[in-house]
């Protein structure tokens, strides 16, 4: 399977984690979640980039353990279906990749990111970007959330397009 980004869609980009566990929370049911890599990764700015740019991601190449070896995937990693059990991400600001995130963003309308630490059942509650892109949906249409941020818990692991 490949992703690729339509104006419908949104991204949400920063820096990110989850404290894994039991840290959960329930997607809306016109909201689906897709990850690309696996839970446990960093992301890398190339991925996020093409997210943005609304090219196709076809695969995905994981580096495990500090350079131990890597494996290609086709994205996405994970897919969370509305009104099913996600992990409750949280996303950060750009901080050190602000200026970078600026300019890939451009003039796109669809690319959400927050200036303070934000679990995602907070910005699926309160972002009026997702609101308003939930609230435009056809019937029988589905949300597409792409998150564009780490969802790691530990370092080592990343991934990158090539």
């Amino acid at each position: 399977m490949s992703v690729k980004v339509t104006n419908k869609d949104i991204v949400l980009l920063g820096h990110g984690n989850y404290a894994g566990g039991v840290n959960n929370m329930v997607l809306p049911e016109k909201v689906d979640l897709y990850i690309l890599p696996p839970i446990g990764y960093t992301l890398k700015t190339d991925v996020a980039k093409a997210l943005i740019q609304q090219n196709e991601i076809d695969k995905l190449v994981l580096h495990h353990d500090n350079g131990r070896g890597d494996s290609t995937i086709k994205p996405p990693m994970i897919l969370y279906k509305g009104g099913t059990e996600a992990p409750n991400l949280k996303l950060y600001d750009l901080e050190d990749l602000y200026d970078w995130g600026r300019y890939i963003i451009g003039n796109r309308k669809n690319v959400v990111t927050v200036n303070k630490p934000t679990l995602l059942s907070d910005l699926l509650a309160d972002n009026n970007k997702i609101q308003e892109a939930i609230w435009y949906l056809a019937e029988g249409e589905q949300l597409k959330l792409y998150w564009s941020a780490c969802a790691n818990q530990i370092g080592g692991n990343s991934a990158s397009l090539q």
